[in-house]
């Protein structure tokens, strides 16, 4: 299958949920983010009152019950103070918790393996629809390994993840030598190279199950990332989805300029 192909079903998928997400996000957490933002950023001095409920309505197109929530999950994370007569003020902004990055393409396994905990929601051997089929390039009907966790640090719970191997790499992992590991630590254990991958980020909002799970509010959004890792041969050994707190992880990775062609451009430094 040609490599422009191999996501399109998913590359669809993803585009369709970004398009839908001011459908389902709740208005006001639509409007505590934005306001969130803008807090962070310095807009309004401590000094100085912010909007009123009725002026932020009007700027939002929203109802005031609307704007009194969004402010009430504010002043929950103290980044304001709501005082009668008064108004409402910005409160310094408190420092970011740490974020988990473990190196933006595939983690530094060390630290994913010494710095989080995982805790195991399903593994067992299942019937691969036919689009992970396809992208795990399996018959259609094939059997795969699933298996899905969540992973937390030693503050919260930042990712959600979903795996799926083929056979013969579905034999190589059990329940109770995977622990904490992560799968591609388990393969390379077991001999199997893996030299590349395919990685996509994309954005999703958060259901009922899983924002029970993150700990996140019904319609937060989180950042979503597929990939698809081969072995030697080319061949797909791993299918991952991942749905992660943007809030407790942040994806980088390090570019450099490439200045052979006659418009220079960035390109992934190795």
């Amino acid at each position: 299958m040609a490599a422009g192909r191999r996501f399109t079903t998913e590359r669809t998928r993803q585009a369709r949920a970004e398009s839908q997400i001011s459908d389902f996000v709740p208005r006001y957490y639509q409007v505590y983010t934005v306001v969130q933002q803008r807090l962070r950023e310095g807009e309004w001095s401590a000094q100085t009152p912010m909007p009123t409920e009725q002026e932020f309505a009007a700027d939002f197109g929203v109802s005031r019950v609307t704007i009194r929530k969004a402010l009430s999950m504010l002043e929950e994370q103290r980044l304001i103070a709501r005082h009668q007569g008064r108004g409402t003020f910005a409160l310094p902004v408190p420092r970011r918790q740490s974020r988990a990055n473990f190196g933006g393409f595939l983690e530094n396994v060390v630290d994913f393996e010494l710095n989080t905990k995982v805790r195991v929601l399903f593994f067992g051997m299942v019937t691969l629809s036919g689009e992970i089929a396809a992208l795990l390039a399996c018959a259609p009907g094939a059997s795969a390994l699933k298996i899905v966790r969540v992973r937390s640090d030693a503050q919260s719970p930042f990712s959600y993840t979903t795996c799926y191997l083929p056979e013969p790499e579905a034999h190589l992992v059990t329940e109770a030598g995977l622990g904490n590991r992560t799968v591609i630590a388990i393969l390379g254990a077991a001999g199997v190279s893996t030299p590349s991958a395919e990685q996509r980020l994309s954005a999703m909002v958060a259901g009922i199950e899983i924002g029970k799970l993150l700990k996140v509010e019904v319609g937060a959004a989180l950042i979503s990332m597929t990939r698809l890792v081969r072995n030697e041969d080319g061949r797909p050994v791993e299918y991952l989805e991942a749905l992660y707190r943007p809030d407790r992880y942040e994806y980088r990775v390090n570019l450099s300029r490439d200045e052979e062609h006659a418009a220079p451009r960035w390109i992934v430094k190795n």
